[in-house]
């Protein structure tokens, strides 16, 4: 006699998947055979049917359909991308942030940025980030070696499946061990020769916040699609900072850039937008309008 439950794959190490069922018990499976013939493999974030035998053997029976899938690393039904960049070093790359937040929006991901290593820097550099993202998207200041903020960011994790993104060495791994001290994550520093980060994480794993009812993705160097795949004319949609002063433009076609009469633009100039995020949303206009470009080439 068998029992069938449903839950949520936690990891998949050599052919055995682990899975955390409704109850919170977490059971060993192996995946059916006809996954392979269906060219389909399990992910951790999959919600599954497993059955489980009288003698504790567990088997996947049916995946269901996934909310999204992501493919560095391979994860499914990811509900928000936390966005860490350091308020230090290495110093923030905030054009990749700004792609991030696109391609969270376009996945149906919610992002969420994670000002870290606010203890190592002054309150101007914190400023500069927090007020370019103000009205742009949800953000938390936290340190992971003092603690502060963490409580605040536990909060901005409840209830939710969350990925860790962001360059290396912006303290992912030192954010996941402050927020389960029972892993002891290696954490990777920055190289003395070139302010950069080492990769330490070697594969996806749900990490289950029982106390909120959230799950953290721990990630081998997390990253989204290589390049944004997007009509020029539709970026805007992505800039909650901007959708308020989209409708003062003359033109309903108009880009930001060149256009005269452009409520954007006026923004900018009496400062309701960052100057600096319109400047990186110009550069990632002209890299979409030179990707159409070569498309019809």
């Amino acid at each position: 006699m068998t029992r069938s439950k449903n839950g949520t794959i936690l990891k998949g190490i050599g052919g055995f998947y682990y899975v955390r069922d409704d109850e919170g018990v977490v059971q060993e499976c192996k995946a059916k055979g006809s996954f392979r013939n269906e060219k389909l493999t399990p992910l951790p974030g999959d919600r599954v049917r497993i059955s489980v035998s009288e003698s504790g053997y567990g088997f996947i029976e049916e995946i269901f359909e996934r909310r999204n899938e992501l493919f560095r690393p391979r994860v499914a039904n990811i509900d928000q991308a936390a966005i860490v960049v350091s308020a230090g070093k290495p110093k923030a790359d905030c054009l990749l942030c700004d792609k991030m937040i696109i391609q969270c929006k376009n996945a149906g991901i919610r992002p969420l940025i994670v000002i870290n290593k606010c203890d190592m820097a002054d309150d101007k550099a914190v400023k500069v980030l927090t007020a370019q993202y103000e009205n742009a998207c949800p953000y938390v200041c936290v340190s992971a070696l003092t603690g502060e903020g963490l409580g605040a960011l536990k909060e901005s994790l409840k209830g939710l499946t969350t990925c860790l993104a962001g360059q290396s060495a912006v303290g992912k791994s030192s954010l996941l061990n402050a927020l389960f001290p029972v892993l002891a994550l290696e954490t990777g520093g920055l190289s003395k020769k070139t302010d950069r980060g080492r990769h330490t994480t070697r594969h996806a794993e749900l990490l289950v916040m029982a106390d909120i009812s959230g799950m953290v993705v721990d990630t081998p160097g997390f990253s989204f699609l290589d390049s944004i795949d997007l009509p020029p004319e539709e970026l805007d949609g992505y800039y909650d900072d901007m959708r308020p002063y989209i409708t003062k433009c003359r033109f309903a076609s108009c880009l930001h850039d060149k256009e005269l009469e452009c409520g954007v633009k006026d923004a900018v100039a009496k400062g309701k937008i960052s100057r600096e995020r319109y400047q990186r949303y110009i550069i990632i206009l002209n890299e979409l309008q030179e990707k159409r470009q070569h498309e019809y080439d």
